[in-house]
C-alpha cells in the first residue's frame, strides 16, 4: 500500500467525517490521485455536483501511519 502525503492524508480525512458535495468540474491534484488510488468515489447528484464518499480502501489507508 502506498504511503499517503500529509495532504493527502488531510483531505481523506476530511473527506471521511462525512460526504462532501463538491460544485462543478474542477478537482485539485490531490483528490484526483485519491480518486485514481480507489481511496474515494463520485457519485454525480445532478449534471455539475458530485458526492465525495471515502471507500473501504480509503477508511484502510487512513487506518494506517505514514
Amino acid at each position: 500500500m502506498n504511503e499517503l502525503s500529509n495532504q493527502e492524508r488531510n483531505l481523506l480525512r476530511y473527506y471521511a467525517e462525512t460526504e462532501r458535495i463538491i460544485h462543478g468540474r474542477e478537482r485539485g491534484a490531490v483528490h484526483l490521485h485519491l480518486l485514481r488510488m480507489c481511496y474515494i468515489e463520485e457519485r454525480p447528484v445532478n449534471l455539475q455536483d458530485s458526492v465525495v464518499v471515502v471507500t473501504e480502501a480509503g477508511r484502510m489507508a487512513l487506518s494506517f501511519r505514514s
